[in-house]
């Protein structure tokens, strides 16, 4: 056998094997959903974890991909929904399908708890990181276009941490019980960013289904 024909060969079977991988991981998962209540679902978790939240990331879940959602959840079967700063490293056609399906799974009066990077947030070094093409950000919200994207699919939205157009700052109180977003007024200190009282801060809007 070539040298050629062996690298094919076994890049094919790698291939299958992550395939078979990735859909033994969501049978796994599928399993654990099935019986949870409520079902408290992190998109786009990467290495977080919180407690009675199931966390899922590309590996598993690609939010884009309605295939990837029939694997593991019954439509509108989802209590709560939490998103960190996932939206912005998908482009303005990938968001507005992930929202959509995020609408599907959910169950009628269920929440989904979304946090990006504030566009109207101009301080140079948080409007740098923001907008960083190396980090994979491809588009930048600010609390009017993401609150735009989220009620084009039907959700009604809150608004609860954000910078307005003129640059001014607004907080409301929330529950971490329904998605702790690290990236926010009281849970962020990251020295880097500070602007008075502030730290990293982020648009945080919640969503629900009517």
């Amino acid at each position: 056998m070539s040298i050629i024909k062996y690298r094919l060969q076994y890049l094919q079977q790698s291939v299958l094997y992550r395939h078979l991988s990735r859909k033994r991981r969501q049978w796994k998962l599928r399993k654990q959903l099935s019986t949870a209540d409520p079902l408290r679902v992190v998109v786009g978790a990467g290495p977080t974890e919180f407690h009675g939240w199931f966390q899922t990331d590309k590996e598993i879940l690609d939010v884009t991909s309605r295939s990837d959602w029939d694997a593991l959840f019954v439509p509108e079967s989802i209590d709560l929904l939490l998103s960190e700063h996932m939206l912005e490293h998908l482009s303005q056609a990938e968001a507005r399908s992930a929202v959509a399906l995020c609408y599907r799974y959910l169950k009628r009066g269920g929440l989904f708890r979304v946090a990006v990077p504030d566009g109207y947030r101009r301080d140079p070094a948080y409007a740098a990181a923001a907008a960083s093409k190396s980090e994979g950000h491809q588009v930048v919200y600010n609390i009017d276009t993401l609150s735009a994207l989220l009620q084009s699919v039907g959700f009604t939205t809150t608004p609860l941490e954000y910078f307005d157009a003129q640059e001014q700052f607004h907080a409301f109180a929330w529950d971490g019980a329904d998605g702790l977003i690290q990236r926010s007024l009281p849970f962020d200190s990251q020295q880097e960013f500070r602007r008075g009282e502030l730290f990293y801060t982020s648009v945080i809007v919640d969503a629900r289904k009517p």
